[in-house]
């Protein structure tokens, strides 16, 4: 049977001290993504890869935002933190590659980490309760399958039993029913596609509700 690629796992805590073993052993700089740290689901937790050891701090970049917790897509705001030799060189590449972020970016993002962050879980239990809506429905349609995502606002869906590679499925989906996917050629798996429920349950269940006619029409 395929494996369905998991959108939103939530690597443990012992996981990540394995990866870290064999950076260090390699001596491979880890550059670590955690821009959805605060968006996780049951009994996930966030961990970050430079938190569990000062070896693996000294050999990882940390990258991360506030488009995602702080719901600022499109304001281009993000930060690293690096030991100081790796942040010397990035600093060198940013300065003669982009510009500083505009000024009311950066006073949103102050006000982003200076503000009660409370909302923030009002955020993450908007986002279970669709993630788990989502998941209810997807399951219930033939001819798919569908891994439960611990943290983010994706699912990836095996879509290889209907013949039709990502692209193509994708397209179809789009011109005939008006459902936007993300092709899963994208993150190299041609048999799936990758489903967004960052929208209201009303978008969410018309969206699942063609969804479904597509799947059993194929």
């Amino acid at each position: 049977m395929p494996r369905v690629p998991d959108a939103g796992s939530a690597t443990t805590a012992s996981e990540l001290r394995a990866l870290g073993d064999i950076a260090l052993e390699e001596e491979i700089v880890i550059l670590s993504d955690e821009i959805y740290e605060k968006l996780v689901y049951g009994e996930s937790k966030h961990v970050s890869i430079a938190s569990l050891s000062d070896e693996l701090h000294n050999l990882t970049v940390t990258v991360n935002g506030f488009s995602k917790a702080y719901s600022m897509t499109g304001w281009r705001v993000g930060y690293t933190a690096a030991p100081k030799p790796l942040a010397a060189a990035i600093e060198k590449i940013q300065n003669h590659t982009v510009s500083n972020a505009n000024t009311f970016s950066q006073y949103g993002s102050l006000a982003a980490l200076q503000g009660d962050q409370m909302f923030i879980e009002d955020l993450r239990g908007e986002y279970d309760v669709k993630r788990q809506f989502m998941l209810s429905r997807l399951k219930a349609i033939q001819n798919i399958r569908v891994v439960e995502p611990k943290g983010a606002f994706y699912f990836f869906v095996y879509t290889g039993n209907t013949g039709l590679k990502s692209l193509n499925l994708c397209d179809k989906l789009l011109s005939r029913y008006k459902v936007a996917a993300v092709p899963g050629i994208a993150f190299g798996y041609d048999e799936g596609i990758r489903l967004s429920y960052c929208a209201s349950l009303d978008i969410l269940n018309e969206g699942l509700t063609r969804f479904e006619q597509f799947c059993r029409e194929h």
